[in-house]
């Protein structure tokens, strides 16, 4: 019998609030813009101007680009032999030795995972760390790092 070596805990990559990131935030932007057309309606009754409603059209469209980017975030985990990649049917399991490059994408702490061959979700997995990205890198870093 040879020596059996344990298993690696799996380690978490993504924020807990991952939900809350991607679709609590377009929430309460979402919010601000009911507020912006309820605002310019009454502008619009007062002068009749319609331009008023131009600009919380603006605003629908930047939480559509923040929904269709942030669509692509996932939540990922691993240890010494796969990514996980957790969705809400079924796991994806990517083989750490498919994993090309991560580096970081944006200044709220988005990364990107570049795979050399395709998988279900594509070449790119994006993650984010976590929610207070800016004030705790540090430690977020040295888990990525280890990844």
């Amino acid at each position: 019998m040879g020596s059996a070596k344990p298993k690696s805990r799996i380690k978490n990559l993504s924020t807990r609030f991952l939900k809350f990131y991607k679709f609590g935030t377009a929430f309460v932007i979402l919010s601000f813009i009911v507020g912006y057309f309820v605002s310019s309606y009454y502008t619009f009754k007062e002068n009749g101007n319609y331009l008023n409603f131009l600009m919380p059209l603006t605003w629908l469209n930047v939480v559509w680009i923040w929904l269709s980017v942030n669509s692509k975030v996932f939540h990922v985990e691993f240890d010494d032999e796969f990514l996980y990649v957790i969705q809400k049917n079924q796991d994806i399991l990517i083989p750490l030795e498919n994993i090309k490059d991560v580096e970081i994408v944006s200044l709220g702490g988005v990364y990107k995972i570049t795979l050399y061959a395709k998988d279900q979700l594509g070449d790119l997995i994006y993650f984010k760390p976590s929610l207070l990205y800016p004030f705790n890198f540090k430690s977020k870093d040295k888990l990525v790092d280890v990844l």
